[in-house]
């Protein structure tokens, strides 16, 4: 069944005018089988076109179609290429491959949906007032070699295509004959348009709005920035020895509570004693900095005026 589908889409195509007809194209023609083709004619392939509808009103569609019967004997399918070209008419989309095979037989079917909108095709004043005429380019189909050469190719010829006018005879007789256009809508010219305010007056004012939300961030953003921006602290040198300002930072951190900084300012306070002049308050210092107990306040009050009076014995 399938068989005789095939077949009687080849005798349509064989049917069709003789603007279909294939002609050898651009190089070598199409060479000759002596042990004869399942398409006949000894040739390993054939290409017809068709158009539908070869005469049509300005923006239709047309349906283009181009059937390559070949005898895949001689011919593999992948290597064939077509080219085609419509202008002014433009493709509406891809086109639609349609693939039928049987035996030694297959044909392939190329569709295009094409339409034209430009000037070109919208028919003109007399003497071609009703209708202008297309003649495309031939389609060439050409057979490729396995380096991806041109082998040799066909041509396949398009019927002529007819665009007629939208406009009805009877208007078309009325504008020959008054040599003007019965307009159905009024073509005064528009009343000047009116505003609430000026443009002007709304383009400076939206001018000074944005000026002034600028200078609003900017003064918003510099407050932040003087907020968060870390300060730079001026640290003054304690009066008094290195001794007493030892000793003032191990009250500090003994009245704060910082266990670390109290561990190390008994470690400062052993430096700064020495062992010649305070060996023993400086072993204490030691011990206290190192001890896993932390010394009572009066500890730390009575160590420190002892090392306080040891370091003003000294300076005398």
């Amino acid at each position: 069944m399938r068989a005789i589908l095939l077949l009687l889409a080849a005798g349509a195509l064989l049917a069709a005018s003789p603007a279909s007809a294939v002609s050898p194209g651009p190089g070598p023609g199409l060479p000759f089988e002596k042990t004869g083709s399942s398409i006949g004619e000894g040739v390993p392939f054939k290409a017809y076109a068709s158009m539908s509808p070869t005469v049509h009103l300005f923006g239709d569609t047309l349906t283009a179609k181009l059937a390559l019967i070949a005898d895949t004997k001689w011919v593999d399918p992948l290597r064939v290429r077509v080219a085609v070209a419509f202008a002014p008419y433009e493709p509406l989309d891809a086109p639609q491959v349609l693939r039928l095979r049987y035996g030694r037989f297959e044909q392939i079917t190329y569709t295009w949906r094409l339409r034209c909108l430009a000037s070109r095709c919208v028919p003109r004043s007399p003497p071609n007032d009703k209708f202008h005429i297309f003649h495309f380019p031939p389609a060439h189909i050409s057979y490729l070699k396995l380096d991806g050469t041109n082998a040799y190719g066909i041509n396949a010829y398009w019927p002529r295509v007819e665009v007629l006018s939208q406009i009805s005879p009877g208007v078309a007789r009325f504008l020959l004959e008054t040599k003007r256009i019965n307009w159905r809508a009024s073509l005064s010219p528009l009343a000047q348009p009116t505003y609430r305010f000026s443009p002007s007056l709304v383009f400076w004012l939206a001018i000074a709005l944005a000026l002034l939300s600028a200078a609003t961030a900017l003064l918003l953003g510099g407050r932040w920035y003087l907020t968060i921006r870390p300060r730079r602290l001026a640290f003054k040198v304690a009066p008094g020895t290195p001794l007493e300002r030892a000793l003032a930072v191990l009250r500090y951190a003994h009245e704060t509570g910082d266990e670390t900084l109290q561990r190390k300012a008994f470690e400062r306070v052993a430096d700064e004693l020495g062992v010649e002049r305070a060996g023993e308050l400086s072993r204490v210092a030691r011990e206290h900095a190192w001890s896993s107990r932390t010394p009572a306040d009066d500890e730390v009050e009575r160590f420190a005026v002892e090392a306080l009076g040891v370091g003003e014995a000294d300076d005398q």
